[in-house]
This record gives structure tokens, sequence and C-alpha cells, in this order.
């Protein structure tokens, strides 16, 4: 399978740009986290400068399972598309289930 990076980066970055317009979600970032700005920082040079995709989607999804984000549907039909091409929600144990990846290899 192809994965289109071009997709991805452009999907991450689409729901990252509305993720950055939400500055009032900051006084809900716990203290001993990196700060909104820091975090919205962190996930924009994954995605536009490191190429670390994976890890900005899975970040991204466990930041908007815990904070008040607001997703557009647009954005939200993007992230569900990256991470239909993932075939993953995140690492956690709790998500095993959501998890493709394994299935795909055979």
């Amino acid at each position: 399978m192809k994965t289109d990076y071009h997709l991805i980066e452009n999907n991450l970055s689409f729901v990252l740009a509305e993720l950055g317009s939400q500055p009032e979600v900051a006084s809900f970032f716990p203290p001993e986290s990196l700060s909104y700005q820091e975090q919205i920082d962190q996930l924009s040079e994954w995605v536009n400068g490191a190429g670390e995709y994976g890890l900005a989607y899975e970040n991204v999804v466990s930041m908007l399972e815990v904070l008040p984000f607001t997703l557009s549907g647009k954005a939200a039909i993007k992230l569900l598309e990256v991470g239909l091409i993932f075939g993953f929600k995140t690492e956690s144990e709790s998500d095993k289930g959501f998890d493709r990846r394994y299935l795909q290899e055979s």
C-alpha cells in the first residue's frame, strides 16, 4: 500500500490550524505538561518539520480526548482520514481494539 504523506501532512496541518485557533483551551492544560502554545508549536514542528506524522496524530487524538477543543466537521473528517490510513488510534493499551496495523502485515 502506498502511503500518501502529502495528504497526511495537509490533513494534520488543517487540524492543527483549528487547534491553534483556540487559545481559550490553554487554561485546561495541566501545569505539569507543556503549555497550550508549546504543545501546538511542538505538533506543528512534528508535522511540518520532522515528518513525525504518527507521533503528531497520536498526540492530537489524545489531546482531543481530554481537552475541550472543538473541531469543525471538515477537520474531524480529515483526522478520521489520517486514522484510517494509519490503522490505529493510539499506542495506549486501551486502544488496542482500534489497531489494524498487525492485520495489514499478514
